[in-house]
């Protein structure tokens, strides 16, 4: 059974949003959190912010670690937190070519170009390098990418940074989607390596937003969003799962969670926890519990968010599925296990038509 412990916002303010929100543990228990925040969820002023807190509950917003789109000419999003064994941060995300237009447009379906990146700090955080791209080997006539989940390091040297692709524009072909990686073995100052994760040849199934958890056992599990291309049928929640520190991964096996992105959060007791945004009435995002990594309790999961009537946000400019999700009003939950136990969550969320991001805190 999951209780509720106590919940609160990590960032709020009236004149902008926030978004995509992840909070990382360090190895003194310390946590940290960031964010990326502008106009909308796809707006070409969108910035990376540090959040702080010192007792878990109330955090404060450190500001952006860089200049902003109007200065640099990019727009910056989906920021990750991770701790080197050498006591440094290293904070990924991805840039997207800013302009006048939007970031995605759902009439051609194509993206504007974007970079992976790497910003590294000496000071705990307080202060952020410029960023550095990494590098992936696709043709980019053809194929972006972008990074979907925190990077991971299975040894000091092996590191492994995971990502999606799409179709840039001028590409009058299908998007070619698919779930992979691109590894480091040299601490992140080069990148060569890449392996795929999901993918299907016939461009029927798309595998979105993976997101990933180191199992008691080793293995790193990674949870996908599954859409059928076309048109606004989504399947199950499918999970993978790689024992080889992600170099091959497993067939792609559907859970019984009804959901879009949803993040698994192993649980030191063998257990399974996965938060994700439930997009059926009534709206909202919802953590389960599995005890065999496929089947969640459906029956006892927690209600986190309750979307209500700000679950989309404005009209669409089609009927076509893209065009309605670029309106969302939440999305990308996520989570991890404490070290006293307890699962905290953050996501993004609206309500009084101020977006800003939040937190959860559970206990199994």
């Amino acid at each position: 059974m999951l209780r509720i412990l106590d919940q609160g916002v990590l960032s709020r303010a009236e004149h902008r949003g926030a978004f995509m929100p992840t909070i990382s543990q360090l190895r003194d228990g310390s946590l940290i959190g960031c964010q990326h925040a502008g106009a909308g969820l796809g707006a070409p002023d969108n910035v990376i912010e540090v959040l702080r807190t010192d007792d878990g509950k109330t955090w404060r917003n450190q500001g952006p670690i860089h200049h902003s789109a109007k200065a640099d000419g990019w727009a910056y999003r989906g920021p990750h937190i991770t701790e080197t064994p050498d006591g440094r941060l290293v904070l990924t995300a991805t840039r997207f070519e800013a302009s006048e237009s939007a970031l995605f447009d759902p009439v051609s379906e194509a993206l504007h170009r974007p970079e992976m990146l790497l910003f590294w700090s000496h000071d705990g955080g307080q202060t952020w390098s410029a960023p550095e791209v990494v590098p992936v080997d696709l043709p980019p006539e053809r194929y972006t990418c972008n990074g979907t989940g925190a990077l991971v390091q299975f040894s000091p040297d092996r590191w492994w940074y995971p990502f999606e692709t799409w179709k840039p524009e001028g590409c009058e072909l299908p998007p070619d989607q698919k779930a992979a990686a691109v590894i480091s073995t040299d601490q992140g100052q080069t990148w060569g390596e890449l392996t795929r994760i999901a993918d299907d040849p016939t461009g029927r199934l798309h595998w979105w937003d993976l997101l990933h958890t180191r199992l008691p056992d080793g293995r790193l599990y990674a949870m996908l969003w599954t859409h059928l291309y076309g048109g606004k049928q989504d399947l199950p929640v499918h999970w993978v799962v790689s024992a080889d520190e992600g170099r091959t991964w497993s067939t792609p096996v559907p859970t019984n969670l009804r959901g879009q992105v949803c993040c698994p959060i192993a649980l030191a007791d063998g257990r399974l926890a996965a938060i994700y945004n439930y997009r059926h009435e009534p709206q909202g995002v919802r953590v389960a519990i599995s005890e065999d990594l496929t089947t969640f309790d459906l029956e006892h999961e927690a209600v986190v968010f309750d979307a209500g009537a700000e679950a989309a946000l404005g009209d669409p400019v089609n009927d076509s599925f893209l065009a309605e999700h670029v309106l969302i009003g939440f999305g990308k939950p996520q989570g991890l296990q404490l070290q006293d136990g307890a699962i905290l969550t953050c996501f993004w969320c609206t309500t009084g038509g101020v977006t800003h991001t939040r937190w959860v805190r559970l206990r199994a």
